[in-house]
């Protein structure tokens, strides 16, 4: 009887230790794999920061961040608190130099006319016709910008800032369309004119265009036409 309750004591011994070696074992090699995910983390991506500078008098910084993936985040930030005011993400086809003077000139602009830097970057499609310029207005209450769906568009014709109007357009296989939004002082659309033109000629000797003219204020139509032009 003694002897069983020996040999029971030894396995019991032999077995505690297994289980702690296999737990050891499993530690070693979940440690192992966090560090190479976080190298590969590390290698599959790339971090700039900008130097800091001024908009709408809010001191911020751009971070940028690209991967080998060809996908680049950038994120504007307040230089203080790191808080993201904007953040982007795309696939751009030529390089992204947030340091470059002209990028500020060409990329903040007041597009609502109330005295604020806006923002606006194209992302680009298959052809001309599928890119998209995107248009985030700057909103002075949460010190941020917010994407405008409304004003975005395929191109931006002119920034009319006598008369406070943003006009853009986008063409499809049948149509144009030629978008006007006109802004009160405090950046408020007043009311939009869409028209949109397609053409209807029978021949190639003259361009016969059919054009609907909608007015739209507050989300809706409140006046419509149809016409046709020769050009």
């Amino acid at each position: 009887m003694k002897n069983l309750i020996s040999i029971f004591i030894i396995l019991l011994l032999m077995s505690s230790r297994n289980t702690a070696e296999n737990v050891s074992l499993k530690k070693d090699r979940k440690d192992k794999v966090s560090v190479k995910e976080l190298s590969q983390t590390q290698i599959d991506t790339s971090v700039k920061i900008s130097e800091p500078f001024s908009i709408n008098d809010i001191k911020c910084n751009w971070k940028q961040i690209d991967s080998v993936s060809g996908a680049t985040t950038i994120e504007l930030r307040d230089y203080k608190t790191q808080r993201i005011l904007l953040s982007y993400s795309d696939y751009f086809k030529s390089g992204n130099d947030f340091n470059a003077e002209d990028y500020f000139n060409e990329h903040f602009q007041d597009l609502n006319f109330d005295g604020f830097k806006d923002f606006l970057i194209t992302s680009q499609g298959s052809n001309a016709t599928t890119d998209k310029v995107n248009i985030y207005l700057f909103d002075k209450k949460t010190k941020s910008f917010e994407f405008s769906e409304e004003l975005s568009d395929n191109v931006i014709e002119r920034i009319d800032n006598a008369n406070r109007i943003l006009s853009t357009s986008s063409s499809t296989l049948d149509n144009e369309i030629i978008k006007k939004h006109y802004f009160n002082k405090n950046g408020t659309i007043k009311y939009s004119e869409i028209i949109t033109k397609s053409d209807v000629s029978e021949n190639d000797s003259v361009a016969h265009y059919k054009n609907i003219y909608e007015k739209i204020v507050n989300g809706k139509v409140v006046n419509t036409k149809e016409y046709s032009t020769i050009e």
